[in-house]
């Protein structure tokens, strides 16, 4: 009886004191409830009260807090984890774009595309722009660059942009050139490169990096969205997988003006880290900073205190800086699409006004710049806990990797991409260089956090997938067997860590989301299977059943 009395006590002890004087508005019982929270790694049933967490623990110790106003949700065993974040997207057309140009994943050759392209010119206009995304060389039977000619025998009339190579290449039609004024004497825009014809120097169709914006930004005629009606969808499509929260990715200032419009209107069910794009130290960079930092407005639904800069290009479109030439172009060591002393100004100015700075950077030579700069910019504005991030981090070189932890740096990792790029990475950088190349296990065996992201629009959206990839290092088949350099791979929590906890901690918001943890918000996503427990191709098949923001359903799923 003594023994029992003292177990009573020690389950009361569990509970905070608050909650004790309180009562919930909202119980979860009977889960199996994931916390991320190192402290109680596992429960069974949640408390919230007033959008917060109010207490963890057990059936029995939960309904202590419930009265008659308590709304009671049986999980029936299924399983709890923390809110998602995504730690890298490009969030404005996530939902809107869908849908509006064609998806060119699944194609395997340039013909494949082409023929997409004919159809949708039989259904367009004489002189309607025809778009698409998310074409790949590394995923045709052979992989070499397409040329305007296949475009220009399936759409005479219609101009053709699209856009593939994880968003780093865009393919043109002449159309296309013509109306955008593209000929043989367009010189390369700074940090971009058209691709031509080694003899007549005619530009082959082929847009690298910052050359894609020649086309791009002159298109017409195509009836996007307003942008709060874009967001607004995008919401709605990253509740159903789960994410309550996102960090968008070099966003713009008008999308951050729409967020908080949205908010102030109630209608952004939604967490937001907005970090703005920037090209150099210059004017844009000075207004942002002006502005000052935004931290957690609108109940922690939008903070910005960060802004993006890009290095390089990306491997698959050779467009990554390398310290060497490529294994397979050897003539080509990349693309620098900023020099390194505007972006050493670039961290140096963010750190002295309360802002992180995000560079995305994939190759060896873009990592040791982004390393170098973040290296001497600490050196003469010291900041402890900055949460400055390098954005993906593929190609670094061996002696370059304890430099993270070293520097307090994040490593942003989008897990997609590994299995993306394994079929033809090695080809590209070569048998040595690969062993530092999507070097996880290294990165955190230094000290490193990693946050885990998608990258939508060059990548896929599931956060299932993505753990998936980050814990097998395989495709959605199994291949290869045993896992692309497997010992590089993450364990299933340091995944969904990554994904929580560790990517609030990028936006210093660690104290209040990314753990189910009580005084913290109360966001929280119900999953249709245990991602820490069933065999590994089953996390493939996990399906979000509900999520909640604030203590709020926000997404339920419909029973079949």
């Amino acid at each position: 009886m003594r023994f029992k009395l003292i177990l009573a006590l020690v389950a009361v002890a569990l509970i905070p004191v608050q909650a004790l004087a309180q009562t919930a508005d909202t119980i979860l019982i009977n889960g199996n409830i994931i916390t991320v929270d190192e402290r109680k790694p596992k429960a069974v049933a949640v408390a919230i009260e007033g959008g917060r967490i109010l207490a963890v623990g057990s059936n029995e110790e939960i309904n202590r807090l419930r009265n008659s106003r308590t709304r009671v949700i049986d999980l029936r065993g299924k399983t709890v984890i923390p809110g998602l974040i995504d730690g890298h997207l490009h969030f404005v057309g996530l939902g809107a774009g869908r849908g509006s140009s064609l998806e060119l994943g699944e194609a395997k050759s340039e013909a494949d595309v082409a023929a997409q392209v004919r159809r949708a010119v039989a259904r367009a206009k004489p002189g309607e722009w025809i778009t698409g995304d998310n074409w790949h060389t590394g995923n045709w039977d052979r992989e070499t660059w397409p040329t305007k000619k296949s475009l220009d025998e399936a759409a005479p009339n219609n101009p053709v942009l699209l856009r593939g190579m994880h968003g780093h290449a865009s393919w043109a039609n002449s159309k296309a050139f013509e109306i955008t004024g593209i000929n043989r004497t367009t010189p390369d825009p700074l940090g971009g490169k058209i691709l031509r014809d080694d003899e007549t120097r005619e530009a082959t169709g082929i847009l690298i990096e910052n050359a894609q914006a020649l086309v791009r930004d002159k298109i017409t005629g195509l009836a996007d969205a307003p942008i709060k009606e874009q967001i607004k969808k995008s919401v709605q499509l990253a509740l159903s997988y789960g994410f309550v929260g996102a960090h968008d990715m070099g966003t713009t200032l008008e999308a951050v003006a729409a967020y908080k419009e949205l908010i102030d209107a109630g209608e952004f069910p939604f967490r937001m880290n907005a970090i703005p794009r920037v090209v150099n130290a210059g004017a844009l960079l000075d207004q942002i900073l002006q502005r000052g930092v935004m931290a957690g407005y609108g109940d922690h639904r939008l903070t910005v205190r960060g802004v993006k800069v890009s290095i390089d290009g990306a491997l698959g479109s050779r467009g990554a800086a390398l310290m060497s030439p490529y294994e397979d172009e050897p003539h080509n060591i990349g693309v620098i699409r900023v020099p390194y002393d505007q972006l050493y100004f670039i961290v140096e100015k963010s750190l002295k006004a309360g802002f992180n700075v995000a560079i995305h950077a994939i190759g060896d030579r873009g990592n040791q710049m982004a390393l170098d700069s973040v290296e001497e910019a600490l050196r003469r504005v010291p900041t402890e806990g900055h949460r400055i991030r390098i954005e993906h981090a593929q190609v670094v070189r061996r002696e370059d990797l304890s430099r993270f932890g070293e520097l307090g740096l994040l490593a942003s990792v989008q897990w997609m991409h590994c299995t993306l790029d394994m079929p033809w990475a090695e080809k590209r950088v070569g048998r040595e260089r690969i062993r530092s190349s999507y070097a996880w296990r290294t990165l955190l065996n230094h000290g490193t956090r990693l946050v885990g992201g998608s990258d939508e629009g060059a990548a896929t959206f599931s956060p299932f997938m993505g753990i998936h990839a980050a814990v097998t290092r395989q495709d959605s088949k199994g291949w290869p067997e045993g896992g692309w350099y497997s010992e590089q791979a993450l364990t299933r929590y340091e995944a969904l860590k990554s994904y929580t906890l560790d990517a609030a901690y990028a936006s210093f918001e660690e104290a209040v989301m990314g753990s189910i943890t009580p005084g913290k918000l109360a966001d929280i996503v119900v999953i249709s299977k245990d991602i820490m427990t069933v065999p590994a191709a089953e996390i493939l098949q996990t399906q979000v059943v509900m999520t909640m923001v604030g203590g709020r359903v926000v997404f339920e799923r419909k029973e079949n």
